[in-house]
Parts: structure tokens; C-alpha cells; sequence
């Protein structure tokens, strides 16, 4: 080809959209010879943010989303308008990393002139909007084999979609015992120490493991932002209740998640089903895979193509405290049980979800989208 492949990136914003790191992976590993990347995002700032810019990346801070449309003729016309901007860029493909249902920025995309592909994050998919995205979508990439196959078995639909799984800094996320964290919350050297890296938000399903961990003699560490104040102060409420102040930590969001998971024995992430809630490509497991941690997981989507039972680890029924506690006991009581399923666990990681496979996947799918030979 005599120019390069114009794509550009969007997502919200670089602030509190937590995929702007992977997305800034996927583009800084792109042929640059190949691929003349841009980035658009909704609203300005945050460190990604300035980071893109340092690296030379064109950021341009405008929307991508009509706002506040009644109805498909409003919205239509209102992508109309948003497409002039975007038409002057001649962008060959427009690769979406905005996690809403809102269909209004595949209308701009295809209406710029550009091919539209989007990544499904999440497992919500009864509105209608989820159906009317992925039909004008020119192609889609599945995070999970669940959605893959339940989401977009319609032959339209598994014709242009393409499962490609969450990925992970192997040389940020290694094996490096550290005991400050232990130092810091007064846990001592000796006690079995489980972690969870979670936002707080019910989905979650971080009593499970609070009732879990209270029939146990380990010691917990739940690190996670809260996004849920009412929830939050339930959480206090059953630490309290069963007397486990001393044995269970809430940190918030911690900015070293390698230190924490070094410090520990053990990971749980007990995501519930109820209500349809699942995962899509936790990263925050497979930065502990990544960590060599014995892992354990509740059997929803997502967690299953990751963690398989005496494989890459322990998975328990969700909300089932007393499997989850068994899964909890047998790590601690079998060490070397454990240790083989974290090794298990990391070559799984080494093999499937570094970035480079990430990014090789994405610009495979991109060359595929310009019929550039593979």
C-alpha cells in the first residue's frame, strides 16, 4: 500500500475509563509503518491523557456520541453533524473502545467514512441498543467464549466478530516477594494472606469472600475503589458483625497491585451471576495468573476461560460461601497443590494474554478489515 492505514482509537476518556491503558498498548505496538493511529476522546485530561500526547499521538477532544436524540431521525441527523469533523481525517477504520450500548457512534463512524469496530466488554446485552450497535458494527471483538457464542451466534453476526481475550504486562506483573504490605496493615509474616482486587460495587459479591475468609484463619486484603457508598458501609457493617476488624482490610484502590499481590497467598475474585452479572476479561485476574498466585474464581463468564478446576486453578459455585471456603482451605493446606496451579496458570498467561498476542490479534484484525496480506 502506498499510505498508511488511518485508524482511530476512542474511548470516553482518559480519567475514569479504565481500558485507556490497554488501548494505548494496542496502538503503541501497531506496525507503524503499516498504521497512522489517532486518538479521540470525549472529555480531556488524566495522566493516559498526557501521556499520548508526549508520545506524538493527535488527540482530539471532541464527541463521538449524539447526546440527548429523541428517536432515530434526531439521531441520524445528529450523527450527520458529528461526521463532518471527522470526514476531513479520511479515517480508514474507527476502532471504538467505549464499553456503552449507545449505537449513535457507529452511525458517525460509517458516516465518516470509516469502518467501525467495537469491543464487548461487558455481558449486558438484553437492550436493544447492544443489537442495533453490533449490526452497524463492521466487525466486533468478544472478550469471552460465552458472549461469543450466545451474543453473536446469528450467522450476521459471528461473521464479523472475532474473540480476542484481555492481556497483560508480564514484565510488570512478575513473581517479586514483598512483606511492606503486610508491614503496613499489621499482618503478620506467617498468616495466609488473601487478596481481592475489585472495585466495590456489588457485582462483586465481596461478602461472599468476607463470610468466606471468617470461617478460615486467613487474613484478607480487599483493594478496590468504591463506587458504592451504601455498599461500602455494608461491607463495614458484616466486617464488624463478625468480628473480623483485625483480619479483614479495606485498602481502596492501591497504585502498586504487583506489591500486593507478592505480599499475598492467594487470589479471589467472586464475581456473583445474579442479575446476569458477569465478567467479560477480568484483568485484574489475570495480572494475578501473571503474578504466579494461586488463583480462585467464582464459575461465571469470563472467569471459566481463564480458571478450569485443577488445571490454572479453583472455581467455586457464585454466592456459595462454604465452596469458596473449601477452595480457600485447600490452597492452604496443599502448598504444592498451589503452587502448580499458579505455575499452570502463568504459562497460560505467557502463552495467550501478553500484549504482544493482544496486539498482534487487533492489527491481524485490522488487515483483514483493508485486505492487506496477511
Amino acid at each position: 500500500m502506498n499510505k498508511r492505514i488511518k485508524i482511530l482509537f476512542t474511548i470516553p476518556n482518559f480519567i475514569t475509563a479504565g481500558s485507556g491503558r490497554e488501548m494505548l498498548n494496542i496502538i503503541e505496538r501497531l506496525d507503524k509503518t503499516l498504521f497512522e493511529s489517532y486518538i479521540c476522546v470525549q472529555q480531556a485530561g488524566g495522566a493516559l491523557f498526557d501521556e499520548a500526547k508526549r508520545k506524538g499521538y493527535e488527540v482530539l477532544v471532541q464527541d463521538f456520541e449524539v447526546k440527548n436524540a429523541t428517536g432515530m431521525i434526531a439521531t441520524l441527523r445528529g450523527a450527520r453533524k458529528l461526521a463532518t469533523t471527522f470526514k476531513n481525517y479520511k479515517f480508514d477504520i474507527w476502532q471504538s473502545f467505549n464499553w456503552s450500548s449507545d449505537y449513535s457512534e457507529a452511525l458517525v463512524a460509517k458516516l465518516s467514512g470509516a469502518k467501525h469496530v467495537y469491543v464487548k466488554k461487558n455481558m449486558n446485552w438484553d437492550r436493544a441498543a447492544w443489537k442495533a450497535k453490533s449490526f452497524l458494527a463492521n466487525q466486533i471483538v468478544a472478550r469471552n467464549t460465552t458472549m461469543f457464542r450466545a451474543f453473536f451466534a446469528p450467522p450476521y453476526l459471528r461473521t464479523k466478530t472475532h474473540y480476542i481475550p484481555g492481556a497483560v504486562d508480564i514484565g510488570v506483573f512478575k513473581q517479586n516477594k514483598n512483606t511492606e504490605i503486610r508491614a503496613e496493615y499489621n499482618i503478620p509474616e506467617d498468616a495466609y494472606l488473601v487478596c481481592c482486587v475489585a472495585q466495590l460495587v456489588r457485582v462483586k459479591d465481596q461478602p461472599t469472600l468476607i463470610k468466606a475468609i471468617a470461617d478460615t484463619d486467613a487474613y484478607l486484603i480487599l483493594a478496590g475503589a468504591a463506587r458504592d457508598d451504601e455498599y461500602v458501609a455494608e461491607l463495614y457493617l458484616l466486617i464488624e458483625s463478625l468480628q473480623l476488624k483485625n483480619r479483614v482490610i479495606m485498602t481502596g484502590a492501591v497504585n502498586n497491585v504487583n506489591c500486593l499481590l507478592n505480599a499475598s497467598d492467594a487470589f479471589v475474585l467472586p464475581t456473583t451471576n445474579t442479575g446476569g452479572h458477569e465478567e467479560g476479561s477480568p484483568v485484574a485476574l489475570i495480572e494475578a495468573m501473571a503474578a504466579k498466585l494461586p488463583c480462585i474464581a467464582s464459575n461465571v463468564a469470563g472467569n471459566r476461560d481463564l480458571i478450569q478446576t485443577n488445571e490454572t486453578g479453583l472455581l467455586f459455585a457464585p454466592n456459595n460461601i462454604a465452596e469458596l471456603t473449601a477452595c480457600i482451605e485447600k490452597y492452604q493446606n496443599e502448598p504444592d497443590y498451589a503452587k502448580q496451579m499458579a505455575a499452570n496458570a502463568y504459562e497460560l498467561v505467557l502463552n495467550e494474554h501478553t500484549l504482544d498476542i493482544e496486539a498482534a490479534a487487533f492489527e491481524k484484525l485490522y488487515k483483514k478489515m483493508m485486505r492487506v496480506k496477511q
